[in-house]
C-alpha cells in the first residue's frame, strides 16, 4: 500500500470506526498499543494513529500505556 493510501482520511475514518466498534462491543476492553495492533491486525504506527485519534475525539482514554473507553470505570487522566 502506498504512503498516500495509508494516510487516506477515508481509510483512517473507517479504521477509527472499526476500532471504536470493538471498544463499544466490549466495555471493559483495555489494550496496550501492541495488543491493539495484533487484535485489529494493523501496523503498529497506523494503530497508534487510530487510537490517538479516538483519544482526541474523547471516546477513548489512555494512561500512556493502555487504552480504554473514556466512559468506563477505568479512567486515565
Amino acid at each position: 500500500m502506498s504512503s498516500a493510501a495509508s494516510s487516506n482520511p477515508v481509510i483512517e475514518h473507517a479504521l477509527c470506526a472499526r476500532v471504536w466498534a470493538e471498544f463499544r462491543e466490549m466495555p471493559g476492553l483495555n489494550l496496550t498499543l501492541a495488543q491493539a495492533a495484533r487484535l485489529f491486525t494493523l501496523e503498529r504506527e497506523k494503530c497508534g494513529r487510530v487510537l490517538h485519534a479516538l483519544v482526541m475525539s474523547g471516546v477513548l482514554t489512555t494512561d500512556g500505556v493502555a487504552f480504554a473507553r473514556a466512559d468506563s470505570s477505568r479512567r486515565y487522566t
